[in-house]
């Protein structure tokens, strides 16, 4: 084979492996952005539309957030007890949302949305003085009757 035909049969394969290897990588670019794409679309979707972990009347399960726990150990605690499906979904809607979650005791249910659990997690648990007053004001129904009945 003479020289410039070799060198012109070179010159061809290297112009196609150029093309190919660059159709390759913008084909691996457009499979990532899709790939990339869905995850964030199902993650947001996940956030803004969470279903409950069962249908209703599901179970209670009782809970207890501790005084040191963070949202991450909380969101853990959540998902090993079965009342989540995702953690990472759950500190997303923590935030996004604006609870604080106070410590305490709370009995919740597989068939509520996140957006349940965190409403009655963030309810600012009552002090000692406020439930005895709420105690004095709340009048059982059999005193009412005794008191109508003497007059």
């Amino acid at each position: 084979m003479p020289r410039s035909r070799r060198k012109r049969t070179m010159s061809i394969v290297f112009l196609t492996s150029r093309v190919v290897i660059r159709i390759a990588c913008y084909a691996l670019l457009v499979i990532l952005a899709i790939y990339f794409g869905r995850q964030a679309y199902s993650f947001g979707y996940s956030v803004f539309h969470s279903n409950p972990v069962a249908k209703p009347p599901g179970k209670d399960i009782a809970v207890t957030v501790e005084e040191n726990m963070d949202e991450k150990a909380i969101a853990e605690l959540l998902k090993d007890k079965g009342l989540i499906r995702d953690e990472k979904v759950f500190r997303v809607q923590e935030r996004i949302y604006g609870y604080d979650i106070y410590p305490g005791t709370y009995v919740l249910n597989t068939s509520q949305e996140v957006t349940e659990m965190l409403m009655i997690m963030s309810a600012e648990p009552e002090t000692a003085a406020e439930s005895e007053t709420k105690e004095e004001k709340v009048i059982p129904e059999g005193e009412k009757e005794t008191k109508k009945s003497k007059n």
